[in-house]
Parts: C-alpha cells; sequence; structure tokens
C-alpha cells in the first residue's frame, strides 16, 4: 500500500503532457531578436506558459520558407525531419516572411502556395494522422518603422502585400480542411515591438506567446457556419469585410430589420457571441480581440428607438433567431456604447436569463439627461424622436423609470450578470454622475458585480478602453 501511495504521489509531480505542440518556422520562431532566444523567443515563452500541460518544442530555421521552389525550403532540412519524427500533436507553422521576397528569387513561386502547405501538412500528419494544425499570420511588415537600416523600407513595402496573399491561402485551406486553422496576428504586434520592421524585440515576442497561448487553449467548434445557416432558410446575405473577417449582412426575417453577423475564421466551442446595440464598427478594439478568439459579433438595427418597447421587441426576435436558426449561445455579452446604453439595459432587465454580461462604454443610462439635456447637452431633436418612439410626452418621461433606476437593474443583478463600465470623466455630454456613475452605484447596492474603468479628463470621445485586454478578460470570465 505505501509503493502505490508513493507511485500515486509521483504521478502527481511528474509532467504528463497532454499535447506534444510543434513551432514550425523561420528566424522569428527561433527567438531571433529577444534578449535570449531560447527564454524570450515566443516559443520559450509558450512553452512556460504550458507547463505542466503540454511540451512546446521549435522546429524552425533561419531564412527559410513553405515554397518548396523557393531558394531555402524547410521542408527539405533535418529541422523538418525531426519535427516529423517527433509526432506531434499540434503544429503551430509561421512561415511565409521569407517566401514574400522578390529580391530572393522565391516570390515568383507564390501560385504553388497553397499546394505547397498542403504539402507540409500531409508531410506531418503522415507520422500523426490526428495532428491539428495552426497556421499563424504571417508576422506583420512595417515599413514605416521609424529608423530602418538603409534600404529596408523600400524592400518592406514590396513585400508586406504578399503576406495577405500567404494569410488568404493559410485562410482558404482553414475554411476547407477539418482541424485546420488560421489566425491573423496582425493586431498582436506593432512597430514599436520590431526591432527592424520586422522581427519581433523581446515584448514582441511575450505578445505573440501569450496571444498563441490563448487561441490554442481554446475549444474549437468547426461544424457551425453562420453562412451557411442563412442560406439554408434563403435569407440574401452580402459579404463584407469587416478587418479581415466576414461580414455578413441581411434583414431579420419577419420585420426585416438590418442585421450584420461577423464570423470569426473557427466559431469557439459553445458558439459564444457579443451583440453591438449601435455605433458599429466603431472603436472595435474588444469586438476585434473576441472575433480573435472565435466569437461571433452581432448587430440589429434599433437605431431612433432609443430603447423603447419596439426596440425590445425587435431585439427579442433577434435574438431567437441567431440562438435558434443560426445556432449562437443563448447568453451574449451585450455592448453599448453611448445612446447604446439603454436598448443594452433595458433588454437585459426584460431578459436576464438571456445576457453572459454587459459592457456600457460612456452609456446613456436615463434618457433625462441625454437627449433631455438634464443634466447635460442634449438633443432636441432626438429628444423629440424619443418622446415618440415611447409615445409618451414630456411630463410622462420625467417619471419614467431607467436604467439607472433600481426596478430596472434588480432582475439584471438578480441574476449577477457582471456589468463593465468604460467612463470618461470629463463627459458633458452623457454626463457620468448622471449616468454610468449612477447606474454603477444603485447596481453596486443591490448586490451587482461591476467593474468602472475611469478615463481622467477624458470627455465622450474616445470610447474604447486601450488595450482592451483587461475589459475582454472581466467579460468573458
Amino acid at each position: 500500500m505505501r509503493l502505490l501511495t508513493t507511485l500515486s504521489a509521483l504521478l502527481l509531480v511528474l509532467p504528463a503532457w497532454a499535447d506534444r505542440i510543434a513551432v514550425i518556422g523561420d528566424s522569428i520562431s527561433t527567438g531571433a531578436h529577444a534578449e535570449n532566444r531560447q527564454r524570450d523567443g515566443f516559443p520559450g515563452r509558450l512553452s512556460t506558459m504550458f507547463a505542466g500541460r503540454h511540451e512546446v518544442r521549435a522546429f524552425a530555421k533561419s531564412g527559410h520558407t513553405l515554397l518548396r521552389k523557393a531558394d531555402s525550403p524547410l521542408v527539405n532540412t533535418t529541422v523538418f525531419q525531426a519535427a516529423i519524427d517527433w509526432k506531434p500533436d499540434t503544429a503551430v507553422i509561421m512561415l511565409g516572411t521569407n517566401d514574400s521576397s522578390e529580391k530572393r528569387p522565391n516570390w515568383k513561386h507564390h501560385a504553388d502556395l497553397e499546394t505547397d502547405a498542403r504539402f507540409m501538412i500531409d508531410r506531418l500528419r503522415g507520422a500523426n494522422p490526428d495532428l491539428t494544425v495552426h497556421f499563424v499570420g504571417p508576422p506583420p511588415m512595417f515599413p514605416n518603422r521609424p529608423n530602418l537600416p538603409a534600404g529596408r523600407k523600400p524592400d518592406l513595402e514590396q513585400r508586406a502585400p504578399n503576406l495577405l496573399v500567404i494569410r488568404d491561402v493559410y485562410r482558404r485551406i482553414a475554411d476547407a480542411e477539418s482541424r485546420v486553422f488560421h489566425h491573423d496576428i496582425t493586431r498582436t504586434l506593432t512597430a514599436d515591438r520590431t526591432s527592424d520592421g520586422v522581427h519581433p524585440d523581446t515584448q514582441g515576442h511575450e505578445n505573440i506567446a501569450q496571444h498563441l497561448h490563448a487561441i490554442l487553449s481554446i475549444e474549437f467548434d468547426e461544424s457551425h457556419n453562420i453562412a451557411a445557416s442563412l442560406q439554408k432558410i434563403g435569407a440574401n446575405s452580402s459579404v463584407k469585410n469587416f478587418h479581415g473577417y466576414r461580414r455578413l449582412d441581411f434583414q431579420l426575417p419577419g420585420n426585416g430589420a438590418a442585421c450584420r453577423i461577423v464570423a470569426p475564421q473557427q466559431s469557439a466551442a459553445g458558439r459564444p457571441w457579443i451583440w453591438r446595440a449601435r455605433f458599429f464598427g466603431h472603436q472595435p478594439g474588444l469586438d476585434l480581440e473576441l472575433l480573435d478568439r472565435g466569437y461571433h459579433l452581432a448587430y440589429c438595427d434599433v437605431g431612433n428607438l432609443y430603447g423603447a418597447p419596439a426596440a425590445l421587441d425587435r431585439w427579442d426576435a433577434f435574438h431567437t433567431f441567431a440562438t435558434g436558426t443560426l445556432g449562437l449561445a443563448p447568453k451574449p455579452i451585450l455592448e453599448g456604447m453611448s445612446r447604446g446604453g439603454l436598448p443594452i439595459f433595458l433588454w437585459a432587465s426584460r431578459n436576464p436569463g438571456k445576457v453572459a454580461a454587459i459592457y456600457g462604454d460612456n452609456p446613456v443610462c436615463d434618457f433625462r439627461s441625454w437627449p433631455g439635456g438634464k443634466p447635460g447637452k442634449g438633443s432636441p431633436g432626438d429628444w423629440a424622436r424619443l418622446l415618440k418612439a415611447y409615445g409618451i410626452t414630456g411630463e410622462q418621461a420625467a417619471a419614467h423609470p431607467q436604467p439607472v433606476d433600481e426596478v430596472i437593474l434588480t432582475p439584471i443583478a438578480a441574476a449577477k450578470i457582471p456589468v463593465a463600465l468604460v467612463l470618461g470623466t470629463a463627459d458633458d455630454v452623457v454626463p457620468p454622475a448622471a449616468n454610468g456613475e449612477a447606474l454603477a452605484a444603485t447596481y453596486q447596492k443591490i448586490g451587482g458585480p461591476v467593474k468602472v474603468w475611469r478615463k481622467p479628463g477624458l470627455g465622450h470621445h474616445p470610447h474604447g478602453l486601450h488595450p482592451p485586454g483587461p475589459l475582454r478578460e472581466f467579460l468573458t470570465r
């Protein structure tokens, strides 16, 4: 019995790798330009982050390419053979930087990108048929970074557009193949986090590692396809580009409301989503971070309704459609900037069991303040439209329940829905004392979980929390 107890204790402390993650790439994947390649390069940082759960090894060689007819194909090296021999469960492939070069005899072969990418997958899956592949990037280039070496700027200007072609090839394969995914890291790396407009510095490697750690920790649902669901019911949709993601515009069956859904590259398991009330596309930092992580972004137009019953009825219909026909999660995150604060809180009060979290950004939480102007600048035209939408008079508006009131907030607090607020302390359009701060005080008093980010000295604009990471973590936690 003592021996069995000792063996059990050993099993608890010895690492039992759930997954072997092979990072396959060029100089960036060797940790080049980090202070310490092994420790600070993104594969090393990723290994530390996954310690005790997954084993991470880099199989990378400086200057090498995906293209087999280029000057330095990685698939012809002993490094790539070592990756095959290791039989990884997951391959993170970050190649393309050297393929984009026109000075080297590489880009002229770019028509072979898809064939050669599939060849690499096939070689790796020959050793492990259950391999999952994550194509990453390629990392962006920054021709306008100050103090570039002589001749670097025109070279990067020529190559940067080629990276978009490579990215689209990776996406196309990910769309077509099971257990193949693509992740855009354009927003993960910035010019000041590179040493030469291409290679990440130590902090740049850290940023990539954090992003990949989040991505690789997500379980994806490859069976989910919004476009196919719309097509199945005969809903005509137009496809547009939203920061590299596919935006589907359509009319809500039954009432014709203008709707938009932006689909992630791959849907996260559970099919989570964020539902924006107004000003679609404005300051989309949070939306993009969630799209990166498999969330959908949704919009159903309730403009000029100011949270009136007609707006809430329309949202009821959209929620039924989104969760039923489109298969999205039953509880979205609600997002409201400015006047978008009215519908998100009023709809949540009506439907507390259908909300995961609420984010208000300089939100209108009392229409007597905006557009009524008591207090605040107000907007006479919007005030007249609001009274018409609600079917009330100015006198009746004075006593109308508002999101700042307990009667509205109590159902939300009872459901323990987290509320995040981002407030400019100098906002004179939607004064926080009568809106966000008043709501936060009431919500906290009745036991609701609330987090407030205050932006000292800032007004109604700019919206958003920058960077949005802490906000994202609060809303998704």
